[in-house]
C-alpha cells in the first residue's frame, strides 16, 4: 500500500539555534504561510537550543498558527517537559505554544507512548512515531497495547552529519513495513539555500538528497512512494525552494532537471520536454529506456546530429532516422557510452539530480524539467 494518502508538504523553523537563514523563525512561518505551506516543524529537544529563551517568538508563531489555520510538529524527549512545562499527562504547555503534533524521538518506551497518545487525543492533538526506528516488533507490541496504528504518522530522523543519511533501499523497507499498518510516513529533505547547525550540512532524511534541491528531492519520496509527507529540515526562506515543493505535492513523476544541448533539434526537444515518461517493464544494464514516441505515424523525422557526441552518465537521448524503427525512442545513460551517430544528444540531467537516477526503473514515471539556458 504506497502512495494512498494525500500528499502533504511543510518546511521548519526553529528557535534559539544558529542558522544560514537570515529571517528569523517569525518571518519565515510568515512567508513560507503566504506562500500556501500549511505544516511546519520544530525541535524543542536539541540541547544546544536556547529554547526557554525564545518563548515569546514561539507564542508568537502560534498566534499566526491559529489565525492561519497552519500545524506545527514538535520534535520531544523527556527533557522537553523539564524546559517548558508539562508532562506525559499534560500536553497544555505544548498546546499553548500553538503545538498541533508531537514527533517522538528516543527517550520513551512503548508503554509511555501509550500514554502519550491517550493525552495527545485528550488535548486534541497527534503523537507521531519515529519511522526511522519502527520495527515490526514496536508495531506489534503497540497494536497489542490498543494502539490504533491507522492513519498515525511516522516521521523520519534528519542526519545533520555529512555521510550519516539513510539509504534508499532502508526506506523503501520502512514504507512497505508501515504501510502494511496503514501508517502514513513523512521524511525530510535538504534546504540548498539556508542550513542549520550544527554542521550545516543540511537536514535530509536520504544521504544522497544532500546536495539535491528539496523540491526535486521531495517529488522522489512522493513518487516512489517511500513518503507521504515531506517536509524541508532546515529553516529557509528562499521562495522558489517552497514554490517548487509545493508544486511536488501534484505531480506523481520523478522530475529530472537538465540542461539542454543547444544542437538539439524541436523535434527532439518536443519528445522530451512535451510530455510524462513512463520507464519500459524491464530493467536495462547501459541505459533507462522510456516507453515513448518510436513508430508513431506522426512522429516528425529526427535527422542525425552533424557530430555524434559522447554520452556521459546521465545523457538524455533521441534515436533518429539511422536507427530505423527505433527513431524517437528516448533514453538516458546509465552508464558512460560512446558516441553513436543513431543517437543525438538532447541534453544532460543535471549534476545535482544524478542521485535521482537510482530511482528509475521499470514503470517508474519521470519528467524532465528544462533549466534556463545561459
Amino acid at each position: 500500500m504506497r502512495g494512498t494518502s494525500p500528499r502533504v508538504v511543510g518546511t521548519s523553523f526553529y528557535l534559539g539555534i544558529p542558522s544560514g537563514c537570515r529571517s528569523s523563525a517569525y518571518d519565515t512561518v510568515s512567508l513560507a504561510a503566504d506562500l500556501g505551506v500549511r505544516h511546519f516543524f520544530t525541535s524543542l529537544q536539541m540541547p544546544e537550543a536556547d529554547i526557554p529563551g525564545n518563548l515569546d517568538e514561539f507564542r508568537r508563531i502560534a498566534v499566526l498558527a491559529g489565525r492561519m489555520d497552519l500545524a506545527i510538529m514538535a520534535d520531544v524527549h523527556p527533557v522537553v517537559f523539564q524546559r517548558i512545562g508539562g508532562s506525559i499527562a499534560d500536553f497544555a504547555p505544548l498546546r499553548d505554544l500553538g503545538v498541533t503534533s508531537v514527533r517522538l524521538d528516543a527517550g520513551f518506551s512503548d508503554e509511555e507512548t501509550h500514554e502519550l497518545l491517550a493525552t495527545a487525543n485528550q488535548f486534541h492533538m497527534q503523537v507521531v512515531l519515529n519511522a526511522s526506528a519502527a520495527n515490526p516488533l514496536q508495531l506489534d507490541r503497540l497494536d497489542r497495547l490498543g494502539v490504533r496504528l491507522d492513519g498515525t504518522v511516522a516521521c523520519h530522523n534528519y542526519y545533520p552529519r555529512a555521510q550519516s543519511g539513510l539509504a534508499r533501499s532502508f526506506v523503501s523497507r520502512q514504507a512497505d513495513l508501515l504501510h502494511a499498518h496503514r501508517v502514513i510516513v513523512m521524511g525530510f529533505v535538504p534546504s540548498q539555500k539556508n542550513r542549520r547547525s550544527m554542521t550545516y550540512e543540511g537536514l535530509p532524511t536520504l544521504e544522497c538528497h544532500r546536495a539535491v534541491e528539496p523540491g526535486a528531492a521531495a517529488q522522489e519520496l512522493l513518487a516512489m512512494g517511500w513518503c507521504d509527507q515531506v517536509y524541508i529540515g532546515d529553516q529557509t526562506d528562499d521562495p522558489e525552494e517552497l514554490k517548487r515543493l509545493l508544486a511536488a505535492r501534484h505531480d506523481p513523476a520523478l522530475i529530472l532537471r537538465i540542461r539542454l544541448n543547444p544542437a538539439a533539434q524541436a523535434a527532439e526537444r518536443v519528445i522530451a520536454l512535451g510530455q510524462a515518461h513512463d520507464h519500459l517493464p524491464q530493467a536495462f544494464e547501459l541505459v533507462y529506456r522510456a516507453r515513448g514516441a518510436r513508430q508513431k505515424p506522426d512522429l516528425p523525422r529526427i535527422l542525425p546530429q552533424p557530430v555524434p557526441l559522447p554520452r556521459p552518465r546521465g545523457t538524455v537521448t533521441v534515436d533518429n532516422v539511422l536507427y530505423a524503427r527505433y527513431a524517437g525512442e528516448l533514453q538516458i545513460a546509465r552508464v558512460d557510452l560512446p558516441a553513436d551517430p543513431r543517437v543525438n544528444v538532447v541534453g544532460w540531467v543535471a549534476a545535482e539530480d544524478l542521485p535521482l537516477l537510482e530511482s528509475l526503473g521499470p514503470r517508474v514515471r519521470f519528467r524532465f524539467y528544462a533549466l534556463p539556458e545561459p
